[in-house]
């Protein structure tokens, strides 16, 4: 009888983690920047947004964030010239159905540097 309860506890407990797995942060994109390649754009479209990171490093980044909360639309447009994080949904309402970020970045000054977009999701 005692296999049952503790058989029952392990599936439980395996059904949470890959819940809890599921549900966790992403790098949605990156981009590496450098003298071959100073420049680089790409967007990213995140499904029930709980927060968006960007993540600059010795870059200029210009971003635009679209979101979509039934047919409410909210845009930002925001540039930044120092290193760092970011909350891409800074000034937007909360529980977004979907929201589109795009990015253009260029290297500032010698050396690597590098941009990329995590998503944590709701």
């Amino acid at each position: 009888m005692r296999r049952g309860p503790s058989l029952i506890a392990l599936v439980a407990a395996g059904v949470i983690a890959a819940a809890a797995s599921a549900s966790g942060a992403y790098t949605a994109k990156s981009a590496h920047l450098n003298a071959r390649n100073p420049r680089a754009a790409f967007s990213v479209r995140a499904r029930r947004p709980r927060k968006i990171i960007l993540y600059i490093g010795t870059a200029k980044v210009t971003t635009t964030t679209r979101c979509l909360k039934g047919a409410t639309v909210s845009k930002l447009t925001r540039s930044f010239h120092t290193d760092g994080t970011r909350n891409m949904l800074w000034h937007i309402a909360g529980k977004q159905d979907v929201c589109h970020v795009s990015v253009a970045a260029a290297l500032k000054g010698r050396g690597t540097g590098s941009v990329s977009v995590d998503v944590y999701p709701r």
